[in-house]
């Protein structure tokens, strides 16, 4: 077994964050969560960040203190025997599409160049979909941690998918277990998803942490307001990356059950869908009606925050916790959301949000907060304050502090 040293008390840290995304500009939850756990690991000493993922990088776009190197995949170098390895990824008990085309050789060398230079104290890798670069971080000698977002070996996470066969999930399953051997903490986002890996892995019990997702409060403060609704600002509002699938089957719902119902019963309304890949049918969607609108990536939320009159999650499958929902908190922007879009946060129902199921549940919860400028500010009030106390980087750092105490033990 790997032996890493401990985490060096009373001196600041010098940490290297491997990532799949761009660390910024922000284009989702991933990004999300990995600018938080950055910027809050830059308060305690200097950041490197190593990135793969198809496109170029400007690093001096960051607005923070780092060293950020990138590996740009789009024509990535591979060698015969890689893109061999590629094509045959399914009969390697570790192989998996996803981590074999985040691998390549070329890149695992630059990280072993920029690890030499950096000279890293501690290794925060995202998701298990980086698994190939392991054996890399495992020789540095300091601690690792796996910042998982979701469990990815559940396979409550693929209910009603046929993305996944159970061949590839006992794939997924094999990495996943290897992948938290091998660390030293696993970081997850809620105590539910500690309760799923410690179901599927109870051996590395010990190991994970609960490091919530969080916003930073003062980044939303030019959007909080309580006056937006008006027949103007009938507009619902949708956050997400579509090319992860949850997100593209609950903007189908949008489109196809609810905002037909809305319109029938209220009239003139506006869907917004805000986030990168969307796919073909949302396009085509908005070009059929002026009331739909696709923006694709954009560079910042709080425009459309501020334009919403209600954001609706109509999630049913999927894992982990949404910034969705943390993001319309800090605004201030009410929220209705299925139980499963809402999974992990805690909050109650007609408290911080209202929880509904069904498509015309949520078009009576929606037309009800139209009608009710004083419920709307009861939710959004009970949402802030609730945030502010649980999910903003303060409390969030105070979670990493923690856990980086047991690893200096």
């Amino acid at each position: 077994m790997r032996q890493s040293s401990a985490l060096p008390v009373g001196t600041e840290h010098r940490t290297l964050f491997l990532v799949q995304v761009k660390p910024y500009p922000l284009s989702g939850g991933v990004s999300l969560r990995n600018w938080q756990n950055i910027n809050l690991l830059a308060q305690r000493g200097p950041i490197a960040i190593f990135s793969l993922y198809k496109g170029s990088a400007d690093a001096g776009s960051l607005p923070l203190t780092a060293v950020w190197q990138h590996y740009d995949l789009s024509a990535p170098s591979r060698s015969i025997w890689e893109k061999l390895q590629r094509r045959l990824w399914r009969f390697r008990p570790t192989g998996h599409g996803r981590s074999d085309w985040l691998y390549t050789q070329d890149a695992a060398n630059q990280l072993r160049q920029r690890i030499t230079s950096f000279k890293p104290t501690l290794i925060i890798v995202e998701e298990i979909w980086l698994y190939r670069y392991l054996p890399i971080l495992q020789q540095v000698g300091c601690p690792l941690i796996l910042d998982n977002h979701n469990v990815e070996g559940d396979d409550r996470r693929y209910q009603g998918s046929d993305a996944i066969t159970p061949t590839i999930l006992a794939q997924v399953k094999h990495i996943e277990a290897r992948f938290i051997r091998a660390v030293d903490q696993v970081w997850m986002c809620s105590h539910e998803d500690v309760r799923h890996l410690h179901q599927l892995y109870p051996m590395e019990e010990k190991k994970a942490y609960v490091i919530p997702n969080g916003v930073n409060p003062d980044y939303y403060k030019a959007v909080q307001s309580n006056t937006i609704l008006s027949d103007k600002a009938k507009t619902l509002l949708y956050l997400g990356r579509f090319s992860y699938q949850p997100n593209a089957e609950a903007a189908s719902i949008l489109l196809n059950q609810i905002y037909p119902l809305l319109k029938k019963t209220v009239g003139n309304c506006q869907i917004l869908l805000v986030g990168c890949d969307p796919t073909e049918a949302m396009l085509k969607a908005a070009q059929a009606d002026a009331n739909i609108i696709v923006t694709g990536q954009v560079d910042d939320v709080r425009p459309y925050l501020a334009r919403a009159a209600v954001m609706v999650v109509p999630l049913q499958k999927g894992s982990g916790t949404r910034l969705k929902l943390l993001e319309a908190f800090a605004a201030k922007c009410p929220v209705i959301s299925t139980t499963k879009g809402a999974e992990g946060l805690e909050v109650e129902d007609e408290k911080h949000l209202l929880l509904r199921e069904s498509p015309a549940t949520i078009v009576e919860a929606v037309r009800r907060l139209w009608q009710d400028p004083r419920k709307v500010q009861a939710l959004t009030e009970a949402a802030h304050s609730y945030f502010l106390k649980r999910y903003t980087w303060t409390a969030v750092g105070q979670k990493i502090q923690n856990s980086l105490t047991q690893l200096s033990r």
